[in-house]
């Protein structure tokens, strides 16, 4: 098993960002899927392989900023927004199941014209990635896992189940709203301009003038897929990413993980929480170059 350490994660984040701008303007597209308008942030790469990666529960596209405009050179690189999540629309009824965004997933893949990308995700993201490749592994170059077990405990979703139900808070402003941002689980090594930089964009403003949350809260009600038994189906290369200092994918899981998947490897990020894109963007870039330097040829 690889190990990378972190070194200045600040500075490799805001010179990946500077980069990226250097390279022409990031845009925001759209796609459809069951009814809804998803978007999708573009890094810049038009005509490169595509890389598309999804964030985690209660996040958005914007939490990879900081990692994803480092392979705009080999790739063509997406972030989306998921269903509930960021700019993308809510659903009309509680839909917020893995099989609702594997099934967007689906939807989005089959018809972008893009081919076959490198799908990348973290945390619910990454369990959505375990999902859609076990049904869908021909239709991926590869896959990348960063901390998520293939299987939800009853524990965590009952946890998460008991956010939903509360009212989400209210801001006076943009600023405030910015300085009371936090991540979750809290613990978090990320330096505070990282921080204020997702935040910016992780709230909007109401009619009234106040500003909340664009998550839909509904989506902390969670109807997790099993993917123990499916791990052996997901034949494109796939990477396990495990993360020295979180509890969620302890060692001895994530060795299970990679004895299951036909091309599986295993790789751990240290210097770390469970917000690896935050607090180690360098380790995990340096990850996932040593992992995709390795993948055959697109088909």
């Amino acid at each position: 098993m690889l190990a990378i350490s972190r070194f200045d994660p600040a500075v490799i984040a805001f010179e990946s960002a500077n980069d990226h701008d250097a390279r022409g303007p990031m845009k925001e597209l759209h796609f459809k899927a069951n009814q809804l308008t998803l978007s999708c942030l573009d890094y810049g790469g038009e005509g490169l392989a595509p890389m598309l990666f999804l964030h985690g529960g209660s996040a958005h596209a914007h939490w990879w900023d900081f990692v994803a405009p480092a392979f705009t050179d080999r790739f063509h690189v997406l972030a989306l927004d998921q269903r509930g999540h960021g700019n993308s629309q809510w659903a009309h009824q509680w839909e917020y199941g893995s099989r609702h965004y594997v099934s967007d997933l689906e939807q989005v893949i089959e018809s972008w014209g893009l081919g076959a990308p490198v799908l990348i995700g973290h945390s619910m993201g990454a369990h959505n990635v375990l999902v859609y490749a076990a049904a869908n592994s021909k239709k991926l170059r590869a896959m990348v896992a960063i901390d998520t077990p293939p299987d939800y405990s009853e524990m965590a979703v009952n946890f998460l189940r008991t956010f939903a139900d509360k009212p989400p808070r209210r801001f006076a402003s943009l600023e405030e709203a910015v300085r009371n941002f936090k991540t979750l689980p809290r613990e978090t090594m990320a330096p505070k301009e990282l921080l204020d930089h997702v935040a910016r964009h992780t709230y909007k403003q109401l009619p009234d003038g106040a500003w909340t949350h664009k998550l839909d809260r509904r989506t902390l009600i969670r109807e997790p897929l099993a993917v123990w038994d499916s791990l052996s189906r997901i034949e494109c290369p796939a990477l396990i990413v495990k993360i020295a200092k979180s509890p969620v994918l302890n060692v001895e899981m994530a060795q299970k993980m990679i004895s299951l998947l036909p091309k599986g490897r295993l790789v751990q990020v240290e210097d770390s929480f469970h917000h690896v894109m935050f607090d180690n963007p360098k380790g995990l870039i340096a990850a996932l170059n040593e992992f995709v330097a390795d993948l055959p040829e697109k088909r």
